[in-house]
């Protein structure tokens, strides 16, 4: 009854905003959870699964010895966007300083009036403008910097042994760094969609985050929350329906079992990369829209309740990019 009254309260023009900004096909822009904490920190398990939104703050403290100059990044993002989630892992393992700036989905006012395009994640790198995660890390991936601080990272990973040390070239471009971070995206995260917000409740759940937002004034807290989870409701059922899924727990163990199977050759590998030692981008892209989910009881049964060989990946991805410090 709260939840209908409080809709009510809303415009339906801000309902249908919401409903045409979903995107259902491609799993919206809003499900994965995100890490903005309210002031400059190591990027720590603590941190981030406790923090709170400002609404641009540093997310990670960074230092390096390698010659060329971090590039400047602010990230804007929806906390529940499995694409700004996959960008931020990236970003994580890669050890980058970056500001996160989180936007009202229902106003987009913080990306007014000097964006026109208007969904995220949009990047400012060096005062330039990025739409999408795609081109997003294409940029960072192609900086002097970034690629140097990696190349030393890979070479200290092989520890001096004979296994092949990562490329930036294999770590975004081999055959499997594509397949996974396509299965991430296009497949993964849709799946997972229905798993969240599969009932009136857990969208609900969904975006509990916004009680944090520090930015986001009360009364655009309620809105976001009441309009929003109804909103990713209904898209999630239009996922249901254009997957042809009855059911979403069996639909995401059999994700799940494709790239167990496939990617980890059970358990053969310990990375879908193939090296040793080293993930490329379509680990950090699954790992991303994992990790991402963490609060929500979605992610118990993809990890925890899963177990075995994905969830001994999920913790080894876990260690290198939730970096203790």
């Amino acid at each position: 009854m709260m939840m209908l009254a409080s809709s009510r309260a809303i415009s339906t023009k801000a309902l249908q905003h919401v409903l045409s900004s979903s995107r259902a096909v491609h799993a919206t822009h809003l499900i994965a959870p995100a890490s903005v904490p309210s002031h400059n920190v190591h990027l720590n398990h603590q941190h981030l699964h406790q923090t709170k939104h400002a609404s641009s703050v540093p997310t990670r403290q960074f230092s390096s010895n390698v010659n060329h100059a971090q590039p400047s990044i602010k990230l804007y993002q929806y906390h529940i966007c499995p694409f700004c989630n996959i960008t931020k892992s990236a970003m994580q393992y890669a050890k980058l300083d970056y500001e996160a700036v989180e936007v009202n989905p229902l106003t987009k006012a913080e990306l007014k009036p000097w964006s026109d395009y208007k969904k995220v994640p949009i990047a400012i790198i060096n005062n330039q403008q990025i739409n999408g995660s795609k081109d997003i890390l294409n940029s960072i991936f192609n900086s002097p910097y970034v690629q140097e601080g990696l190349a030393k990272q890979w070479s200290n990973n092989n520890n001096n042994t004979t296994k092949e040390v990562m490329t930036i070239q294999q770590f975004k471009e081999s055959d499997t760094s594509k397949k996974w971070y396509r299965f991430a995206s296009d497949d993964l995260g849709a799946v997972l969609y229905p798993n969240i917000c599969g009932t009136i409740g857990d969208s609900f759940h969904a975006f509990d985050y916004v009680k944090n937002v520090d930015s986001f004034s009360p009364l655009q807290k309620l809105s976001i929350q009441y309009v929003g989870s109804l909103a990713m409701y209904f898209a999630a059922s239009k996922v249901k329906s254009k997957r042809n899924i009855t059911d979403e727990k069996a639909a995401l163990q059999s994700a799940l079992d494709k790239f167990e199977e496939e990617g980890l050759q059970n358990g053969a590998l310990p990375f879908s990369s193939g090296n040793p030692t080293t993930p490329d981008l379509g680990d950090l892209a699954v790992f991303g829209v994992l990790y991402a989910i963490r609060d929500m009881n979605a992610h118990k049964d993809a990890v925890q309740n899963r177990g075995g060989v994905v969830k001994d990946w999920y913790e080894r991805m876990e260690k290198i990019v939730v970096r203790e410090q």
